[in-house]
């Protein structure tokens, strides 16, 4: 008897040991299942993008082979596979996209991706152990328990359901009100701007219209201020829908104002937001959202901003705070080094305020640059930048190039312009001072500016057209020998990858641009891939974080 039961035992282990094998198995062929499948979809992607960027396979057979490998393909089996022929087999793949097809080769997903299958195995494994253990010691603890142990006091039960209780009620609530006030929600102010007759009461309109979209809000506030913008007030909605909230209302005011009139477009619809909690402090609200809206009127493609008040912007500093603050000396400069691709040498290096806070520590431009500024304080602020960039450029024994993005006002102040003259002059070609200034406007006041640009030429100084977003006026340069370099907008490097569309907008502003001599560079490059598909893409040079966060010494950046 005993030993038909020891037979048994080996019998279901055997049973079971094969069954565990065969689910190993399985799950190994599900996983290189799915990441083959994974890389046929990176081939059909890979194959459309060349399609969409209109490379020949016989003339770009280079920049073809480099794309492929970013995507972890190759045109030509590899030579040192030859070695490993008979344990690896390299695969080969015909992609295809409307009338373009190519031959890819790649070695099989179980070697690209053999740490994948490594923790599969593994986690297999640990999970198999732990759970034959657990069934053992089941099955000890079911052997030695007497029976008398098996009844328990009720008062013991009763604790336990208690127990059980309390734990489902506190499961049920949000985990937010276990770790203070509820957050879950913030109210939503926006100013919207957009073109109406005159004659047209847009308080009532709008009241109708947000009152018919947005039916779950009852406490809905809409005011017109200044005559110019429209203020909306929604309450309480949650965190996470905050953006889905402001595109919706965007949309709506978009088909509100078509109906009134034909011509309008999206970018006659600006929108700035701002989110805050109960009890925030009104103005800075309002001022968080007039530089949203700032942000969207600058911008020629997002035509919507929001903005957060949090803890450490509920005080922001003020303009009369800032040209406070420069006046007093507390403020410093970092430096954004930006590199050339092919030699890894810093071109030049982008000068950047701070603004010294009590209690917010450094505050960086953005946080302030967009309030308004009379015309004396941004000339205030553009000399104190201008006379501390040449005391560190003279303090440095070796030839430096500085770029400074001066505030949009001081380009029409002809106050400034008289006394930046003499400044350049200090620097006795020891070094260079270039000035940017945005690509809309460049083209929008080019006329206005015609002394600044004069008095730039004439200080043998330089000018950078900076957030570039098209290749449409790019010819108009070839009358400014001011101008000495082109700087994309983020808004194209940003996901360049993935937006082909963008990779087709760089080229055609990289071929204009060569066509005048002119050397595009990339703003806000984070990773090596964008790195190598602007360099694919004959971008000259760039700067982000991927290369150098911004720096307080010219001396401290690499190339990586």
């Amino acid at each position: 008897m005993q030993k038909s039961k020891l037979w048994l035992l080996k019998y279901f282990k055997g049973i079971s040991f094969v069954l565990f094998l065969m689910i190993l198995i399985s799950f190994n062929f599900i996983l290189n299942d799915a990441l083959h499948q994974k890389v046929h979809a990176s081939g059909q992607q890979f194959v459309k993008q060349v399609y969409e960027l209109n490379l020949s396979p016989s003339i770009n057979n280079e920049v073809l082979a480099a794309l492929a490998k970013s995507e972890g393909f190759v045109l030509e089996v590899p030579k040192p596979a030859e070695h490993f022929r008979h344990l690896v087999n390299i695969e080969r793949e015909v992609f295809s996209y409307k009338t373009l097809s190519l031959s890819l080769y790649h070695y099989p997903a179980w070697v690209t991706q053999s740490y994948l299958f490594i923790l599969l195995n593994l986690i297999i494994l640990g999970a198999a152990s732990w759970s034959y253990r657990w069934w053992g010691l089941l099955n000890v603890s079911r052997k030695i328990t007497p029976k008398n142990t098996m009844i328990q006091p009720t008062k013991i039960i009763k604790q336990k359901q208690n127990k059980i209780r309390l734990i489902k009620q506190v499961k049920k609530c949000e985990l937010s009100s276990l770790y203070g006030g509820n957050t879950a929600s913030h109210s939503l102010f926006l100013l919207i701007e957009c073109n109406f007759d005159k004659k047209t009461d847009k308080e009532a309109i709008f009241k109708v219209l947000i009152t018919r979209k947005l039916t779950e809000f009852k406490d809905v506030s809409v005011k017109i201020l200044n005559s110019s913008y429209l203020a909306v007030t929604l309450p309480h909605i949650p965190i996470p829908e905050l953006d889905s909230y402001v595109e919706k209302l965007h949309k709506s005011v978009f088909l509100l104002c078509q109906n009134h009139q034909k011509s309008m477009t999206h970018k006659n619809i600006k929108i700035g937001a701002c989110d805050y909690r109960l009890g925030a402090d009104k103005i800075a609200v309002y001022q968080l959202a007039k530089s949203a809206l700032m942000l969207s009127q600058n911008s020629l493609v997002q035509h919507s901003h929001r903005l957060a008040l949090n803890y450490c912007q509920e005080k922001p500093l003020s303009s009369k705070q800032v040209i406070e603050n420069i006046k007093k000396n507390k403020f410093i400069l970092f430096f954004q080094p930006l590199f050339e691709l092919s030699s890894g040498e810093i071109l030049e290096h982008e000068a950047l305020i701070r603004v010294r806070h009590s209690q917010l520590g450094l505050l960086a431009a953005r946080y302030f640059i967009n309030q308004d500024y009379s015309n004396q304080d941004a000339l205030i602020l553009d000399k104190a930048v201008i006379t501390q960039v040449k005391k560190l450029m003279l303090s440095e024994s070796s030839a430096l190039t500085v770029s400074v993005n001066l505030h949009p006002k001081n380009w029409f102040n002809n106050v400034f312009w008289e006394w930046l003259p003499s400044q350049i002059a200090e620097l006795k070609l020891s070094a260079k001072l270039q000035f940017e200034i945005s690509e809309v406007e460049f083209f929008t006041h080019r006329e206005s500016i015609t002394n600044a640009l004069n008095i730039i030429k004439k200080s043998r100084s330089q000018v950078v057209i900076d957030n570039v977003k098209s290749s449409e006026k790019i010819a108009v340069l070839a009358n400014y020998n001011q101008v000495c370099g082109l700087k994309l907008s983020y808004e194209l490097i940003h996901l360049l990858n993935e937006k082909t569309q963008n990779q087709r907008q760089i080229k055609k502003i990289v071929e204009a641009a060569n066509l005048l001599n002119l050397p595009v560079y990339a703003v806000g490059v984070e990773t090596q891939k964008e790195l190598f598909t602007l360099a694919k893409l004959g971008v000259v040079g760039a700067q982000g974080f991927y290369f150098s966060e911004p720096l307080q010494e010219f001396t401290q950046a690499v190339f990586n």
